[in-house]
């Protein structure tokens, strides 16, 4: 690159920071985000206008605001990047990409407001919930206020912040009565059930229970996806039954298990403690079982945090190829993704803030060339 070019690219992301660019300059900027060729030479620019450190995402309070929405978008596998450079880089495209995407609709919805009327906002889940009551009443929890929200055989369900909590009163004998608690696609919420046990559930997904456990066992059913942080108690082994067959047993412990339908395994991350499954393979803190109908595999020394990322508001992704990506978004954004032929062979890695815009996504999604787009509030992927 001459120092005319050079001098061009660092003009133009200056201006663009300092959301200076006008019309031209924009279309300019925009196409030599989109060509992998410049990417390499805007990073470096970004980085030094901005003071993000080598391998290091602490910068600028200014652009703070850009940080929460991505703490770090990896480049696709293939892309021609330097090893030695390849996070930070990929940090500051990450940040340019979401930074430009978020402009460039503001500046739409200023000038063009009548185009964009024609679609439909998608915006990110959020907590909500719906109970079940054992007498086959449905609450919806999105719009009741804290205080208790029922009384089920003796135990009041109070909610509490965003957050179901099962009081039993002394000497309860409600243990026959089950409620169950479900978050469409779009809403995640957690409960903290009779024995103190917290679950966290992600989008889609649903837990079946007592509520008020014997005094001999603990047992709940799940389906879709759940963190437990179950409350020791020796005297009554805590177990998860999932798709039909499958058991987790455990003492007191912390772990995620993934039981989606629509996805190929069942997989259960274990934080701590100890777990067993389907009365056969014990897990270790820090390993993630894969099950497949009756056959577990067993990886060791996985990145436990990824696993409840979700829970944490955060896409997590890590070698992670389009279709279980966009299996993601559909369940968090409730949205339909229809694939058009073959996807690309490509994985993505990093970590995207759940509560930005499905808009944002796509623009990202298509600067590293994955054809995406909204269509009568549906996502259609095109090869």
């Amino acid at each position: 690159m001459n120092s005319m070019e050079n001098t061009r690219l660092h003009n133009l992301t200056k201006d663009f920071l300092d959301n200076k660019l006008d019309a031209a300059g924009q279309r300019e900027f925009y196409a030599l985000l989109g060509d992998p060729r410049e990417r390499e030479a805007l990073a470096e620019i970004f980085m030094e206008l901005t003071g993000v450190p080598d391998m290091d995402l602490e910068f600028d309070p200014s652009l703070q605001p850009l940080l929460n929405k991505v703490k770090s978008v990896d480049l696709p596998r293939k892309a021609p990047v330097r090893r030695m450079r390849y996070w930070s880089w990929a940090a500051a495209i990450g940040l340019l990409v979401l930074a430009g995407s978020i402009y460039r609709l503001t500046e739409q919805r200023e000038s063009t407001a009548p185009v964009l009327a024609q679609h439909k906002a998608v915006a990110p889940g959020k907590q909500g919930a719906v109970l079940m009551l054992a007498d086959g009443s449905a609450v919806l929890l999105d719009s009741m206020k804290n205080g208790v929200v029922a009384n089920q055989a003796g135990t009041n369900v109070i909610l509490n912040n965003g957050q179901v909590v099962y009081n039993p009163e002394e000497n309860s004998t409600a243990a026959t009565a089950y409620n169950t608690i479900s978050t469409p696609r779009g809403r995640q919420f957690s409960v903290v059930l009779p024995d103190g046990t917290k679950v966290w559930l992600n989008a889609a997904s649903s837990l079946r229970y007592p509520v008020a456990f014997p005094a001999n066992a603990r047992e709940v059913r799940i389906t879709g996806e759940a963190y437990f942080e179950v409350a020791p108690d020796a005297t009554r082994p805590f177990s998860v039954r999932f798709n039909e067959k499958g058991i987790v047993e455990v003492l007191g412990t912390a772990f995620n298990l993934n039981a989606y339908t629509d996805e190929p395994q069942v997989k259960t991350t274990l934080l701590s403690g100890s777990i067993r499954l389907n009365k056969q393979q014990v897990l270790r803190p820090g390993e993630q079982a894969n099950i497949d109908n009756n056959s577990i595999t067993v990886e060791s020394n996985v990145e436990t945090e990824n696993a409840i990322a979700w829970k944490k508001g955060l896409f997590m992704m890590s070698s992670t190829d389009l279709p279980a990506l966009f299996r993601q978004i559909s369940r968090w954004y409730d949205i339909e993704v229809d694939m058009k032929g073959e996807l690309p062979k490509r994985s993505f890695g990093g970590t995207i803030a759940r509560n930005v815009q499905l808009t944002d996504i796509i623009e990202a999604l298509n600067i590293y060339g994955v054809n995406c787009k909204l269509e009568n509030n549906k996502l259609v992927v095109q090869p």
